[in-house]
């Protein structure tokens, strides 16, 4: 990137700008990603902090998504911005944004995947897996996370066109390009309830 900082180097200063920022409101950082185009978002993720989620738990009210208001995210925007432009490091145009992690929350480091043993992941690696030629994608439970190293179960076809079984996928940290929590939307359709029937044209069903 610009300026003769690298994309890390720079993560590293917005860090360093924020962490003590949404200390100071109650939130934990959750991560930094950057997002390329005409102009450069800078993206910062917050999550509540233990002690403040366990403070106030089931007390979430308007205006707050996973404990994080959108006044602490408008705070912690303004100051960041302000603490960035003093550094004037960031290359070109760029907009901050602030956000919690929401239901399908980016993993920045695999110790952030302990939590969600269990569940569903999308992992896309940087490069083909050396166990699963010309594959980079790998969804499914996580199994396991020790270290950097991390097992997702996914599903993989002996041979070509056979039928897909289950198997253990082993992965390290510094393989993934990004790694994402998948939310499964709980069913909301009553048993027994038949669906609404389907008219053709503009007329409304009785």
């Amino acid at each position: 990137m610009g300026k003769g900082l690298t994309q890390e180097k720079l993560a590293g200063i917005v860090r360093a700008a924020a962490e003590p920022v949404a200390a100071s409101l109650g939130l934990a950082l959750w991560g930094v990603e950057f997002v390329g185009g005409g102009r450069t978002v800078v993206r910062i993720y917050v999550d509540r902090a233990p002690a403040a989620a366990e403070a106030s738990a089931g007390d979430d009210g308007p205006g707050v998504q996973d404990g994080v208001s959108v006044d602490q995210c408008a705070e912690l925007s303004r100051l960041v911005g302000l603490a960035l432009d003093v550094e004037d490091v960031m290359p070109g145009a760029w907009v901050l944004e602030v956000s919690s992690p929401g239901f399908e929350r980016v993993f920045f480091s695999a110790s952030q995947m302990i939590p969600y043993i269990g569940r569903d992941v999308d992992v896309m690696l940087a490069d083909p897996h050396p166990d699963f030629p010309g594959r980079r994608r790998f969804k499914g439970p996580l199994r396991a996370v020790e270290g950097d190293a991390f097992t997702v179960d996914v599903l993989q076809a002996p041979v070509p066109g056979g039928e897909p079984r289950p198997v253990l996928a082993a992965l390290r940290w510094d393989m993934v390009k990004k790694a994402h929590l998948v939310y499964v939307f709980p069913e909301t359709s009553r048993p027994g309830r038949r669906p609404a029937a389907e008219g053709k044209g503009g007329g409304k069903q009785q």
